[in-house]
């Protein structure tokens, strides 16, 4: 899997986990079902966030890896 594929898929995940953290303000999801010990609507919202951590950790060896590479080669430039 590329690069490109893998950033794609990242944030894809992120815009998706932050829509559904989103849908109990729209009254979607927002029924009174417990999901374990949990209402539905707060076990959706906990488990986006939980989805987004992960990312955001994944978020570090793709962007910013690179990013203090490219600027310690050109450090010796300036």
């Amino acid at each position: 899997m590329s690069l490109q594929t893998k950033r794609k898929l990242l944030w894809g995940t992120v815009l998706l986990a932050i829509a559904a953290s989103w849908l109990p303000y729209f009254d979607i999801a927002n029924s009174l079902v417990w999901v374990g010990p949990l209402p539905q609507p707060l076990a959706l919202v906990l488990a986006s966030n939980v989805i987004l951590t992960a990312c955001a950790i994944a978020l570090y060896p793709l962007y910013f890896k690179p990013l203090s590479r490219k600027l310690d080669k050109n450090k010796g430039e300036l």
